[in-house]
């Protein structure tokens, strides 16, 4: 596997995160494939970038705390590489959940190289499985 090109990858997935977490909606979609589709947990499907930023626009004002990601695999296969791996919102210093399992989940992420050499989200789906906790991340 091309070690560089799945850095490459991982870095946009790191440049995601930053941005989730910086709560900066333009950086987070600049991250996303004209094509992107977004089948999160708890959305209906949406399918484009303005999409999703209208949707982001409405929810990221009531995130709480700090995204945290641990990967579990990396695929990279010419221009289309996936990493899949465990989230959690750990809530801000101080702040104990008692929910906090439901702040929990995996997600794959599907990216494709683009003509200028930028890896984009192009399918990003997650989901709440019980086999993932808060537990992962102490």
């Amino acid at each position: 596997m091309n070690t560089i090109e799945l850095d490459r990858v991982r870095a946009a997935l790191d440049a995601w995160l930053a941005a989730l977490n910086a709560k900066d909606i333009d950086a987070l979609v600049a991250v996303y494939d004209p094509e992107i589709v977004y089948a999160n947990a708890v959305a209906p499907l949406l399918q484009g970038v303005d999409q999703i930023k209208l949707w982001f626009e409405k929810v990221l004002p009531n995130i709480k705390g700090t995204i945290r990601y641990k990967e579990e695999t990396a695929f990279l296969e010419g221009t289309m590489a996936l990493l899949s791996g465990v989230y959690y919102f750990e809530p801000p210093s101080g702040v104990t959940s008692a929910e906090d399992d439901n702040l929990t989940g995996r997600v794959l992420v599907a990216l494709r190289r683009n003509a200028t050499g930028e890896w984009k989200f192009l399918f990003d789906m997650d989901n709440m499985p019980p086999d993932v906790s808060s537990a992962l991340f102490a």
